[in-house]
């Protein structure tokens, strides 16, 4: 059980902007993908997703591939997986409950408008959630429209969630509480794979970190591993990440080695 990615390359008019890729990510393992700014990680986590097929290569769920899948097998596989878009990607034209609410009623219309609002009062609970769902989204600040875009993604408890930049324009309060459901979901076993450069994720919740640079694949390994590359371009990624200047928990600590002043250096 798995997510398999085949020689997976993506072309546009501009160039190559994925290489001919080769991972596997097991199901109920968290991965952490970094990479610079046009390294590629948000085209790499949509086609991983699913929702933007590859130019040449393969996508595998569970040894079944995307690109021979009917539109009915691609609707099921995509109800067990949720995303979260680094702008969010609202409807814009729908109120925020109207949001939360559309892919359960479309794709479970005989569940009652009860047990829908039930579950948005309590994921908007969860994610410390205060304002009018009957708002539309051009009325909130970025980090409101980022909690409504997890709270979506959660919505139908999906065994795979992948999401872009999550932590951004979220408050400490969101930020706490963002890590607080990846722990739970965690624990529970679901796959996620966050693309991105927040050092509580990576400290707190990623087994394994995918680092990309210019679309091609450049490290995976276990956070244990990484931290001790010799990879200078691998390494300069990694520090934006993992910076002794920051105050660190204790399961960064025993990763870096107490006694080192610069595990890059």
């Amino acid at each position: 059980m798995a997510i398999e990615m085949k020689g997976v390359g993506f072309d546009a008019a501009t160039g190559t902007l994925l290489h001919d890729l080769d991972l596997r990510i097991e199901t109920g393992s968290s991965v952490l993908l970094m990479g610079p700014s046009g390294s590629g990680k948000t085209l790499l986590l949509k086609i991983m997703a699913g929702i933007i097929p590859p130019t040449r290569g393969d996508v595998l769920f569970d040894g079944n591939s995307f690109a021979h899948m009917s539109d009915r097998e691609i609707n099921r596989e995509r109800l067990r997986t949720g995303f979260v878009f680094q702008d969010a990607a609202l409807w814009q034209n729908l109120s925020v409950y109207a949001n939360l609410s559309l892919a359960t009623s479309h794709h479970f219309p005989k569940k009652s408008a009860a047990e829908i609002r039930e579950t948005i009062e309590r994921l908007c609970r969860r994610m410390d959630y205060r304002e009018d769902l009957q708002q539309r989204p051009a009325l909130l600040s970025a980090g409101e429209r980022k909690v409504a875009s997890i709270i979506r993604a959660l919505m139908l408890d999906p065994e795979y969630l992948f999401m872009d930049e999550p932590s951004g324009a979220l408050d400490s309060r969101g930020s706490e509480r963002l890590i607080d459901v990846l722990k739970e979901k965690k624990s529970m076993g679901k796959t996620m794979v966050i693309a991105g450069h927040d050092e509580k994720i990576a400290s707190l919740i990623a087994d394994s970190i995918i680092v990309i640079d210019d679309g091609q694949l450049l490290a995976f390994d276990t956070v244990q591993n990484l931290v001790r590359t010799e990879d200078k371009r691998v390494r300069e990624i990694l520090a934006d990440v993992f910076d002794l200047s920051s105050t660190y928990d204790t399961d960064i600590l025993d990763i870096l080695g107490s006694g080192d002043a610069d595990p890059f250096g």
